[in-house]
């Protein structure tokens, strides 16, 4: 029963990951573990990655560690929301989502902010499951 029960949370978070993969400009959106495995997503349909399996995996890791060191700042500062990178070849943005990290790179000329409004409104659509 409980390996039903992580199938169709599995298949949720898929979901959301393809709805965000969905959304133009987008390049990649994988829900990260706090361990830093990807747990669902990947690359948009003939997106080739920057950088090869090995340096992605190196990558999870790091961006699990930094949303780790930004909840310390909660009772201070509010619970995180979100945050945005913005590199010549890529843009990227974090979303804390329940126990995972919502990473998505996009096209580096994209309005982070406003992709960030729009996978809230695909996460508010579907709270039920993530909340």
């Amino acid at each position: 029963m409980i390996a039903m029960a992580d199938e169709k949370i599995h298949a949720s978070m898929q979901r959301l990951c393809d709805d965000v993969l969905d959304l133009d400009d987008v390049r990649f959106a994988g829900l990260i573990s706090n361990t830093g495995n990807l747990y669902a997503g990947g690359f948009k349909k003939g997106i080739t990655p920057y950088e090869d399996d090995e340096k992605r995996r190196l990558m999870y890791m790091r961006f699990a560690l930094e949303s780790c060191f930004r909840n310390d700042f909660d009772d201070s500062f509010g619970a995180f929301r979100y945050s945005t990178v913005q590199r010549e070849r890529v843009s990227i943005l974090t979303i804390n989502i329940c126990n995972y990290l919502l990473l998505v790179f996009a096209e580096p000329d994209l309005d982070l902010h406003a992709l960030a409004g729009r996978i809230q409104s695909i996460i508010d659509e579907n709270e039920t499951v993530f909340h």
